[in-house]
């Protein structure tokens, strides 16, 4: 139970800095939350828990952060300034990648404390980063485009459930699909590999139906004169 618990004050911990950042740094702040957030979820999906029935990795909250931060982007500045928000996020993971790969490969000294923790959480295996980098990419852009798509039929603030539920929802089958087949497809049994899509996507699918809440009260600043100031210059 105390996973479950922690879970629940995770996600509204996550969401509600999200939308701080939001509110002290205006459309920069989503940016800089998406590239922040893509760092932070490529590291907490290491680990692996057990909350509501289901083995699953970390990682998913934060994913639908990031999400929700590029609905948000798209809604009130456009697909322009989502789209360079997720090419930040990932140019920022692959930046990540590259520099502590080349920390580990320092010689460590017979004092050192870190280098196998490092090791532990940074030396990926090839298959896991490169399929979290491409799902990443290719899940994102997918997410903007169906956003735009609805859009044009739904365009009021009343719909932006419709908008942020139908992209979320159909972006991520795609991304999830494409990291779990490019990572474990070949190395683990089909019915593995497809219970860990299960799992990850109803993960991600849970968050996203309690977290447009939070998108509405992003919104609602906007549309309050609270975020205009913190935009200008940019």
């Amino acid at each position: 139970m105390y996973n479950e618990i922690f879970g629940v004050a995770t996600f509204l911990v996550t969401f509600i800095l999200m939308v701080i950042m939001f509110r002290c740094f205006g459309k920069q702040g989503l940016i800089a939350w998406v590239a922040i957030g893509t760092i932070i979820a490529n590291i907490q999906v290491i680990k692996t828990v057990h909350i509501f029935g289901i083995s699953a990795t970390l990682g998913n909250v934060m994913f639908a952060s990031i999400y929700l931060a590029t609905d948000i982007l798209n809604d009130i500045y456009g697909r322009k300034v989502a789209k360079r928000a997720v090419w930040l996020g990932f140019s920022s993971t692959l930046v990540m990648i590259i520099v502590m790969q080349m920390s580990l490969h320092f010689i460590p000294a017979p004092e050192d404390m870190a280098q196998k923790s490092l090791s532990t959480i940074f030396d990926l295996v090839p298959r896991i980063a490169l399929g979290s980098i491409i799902a990443y990419i290719i899940g994102q852009h997918v997410d903007v485009f169906i956003f735009s798509a609805i859009k044009k039929v739904f365009s009021s603030d009343k719909t932006f459930i419709i908008r942020a539920y139908g992209s979320t929802m159909l972006s991520s089958i795609i991304d999830t699909a494409l990291f779990v087949t490019i990572a474990f497809a070949g190395t683990l049994t089909n019915m593995v590999v497809f219970e860990i899509f299960i799992t990850t996507y109803l993960l991600k699918l849970i968050s996203t139906i309690f977290n447009v809440p939070f998108g509405y009260i992003a919104k609602s600043m906007y549309r309050k004169g609270q975020i205009h100031k913190l935009d200008k210059g940019y």
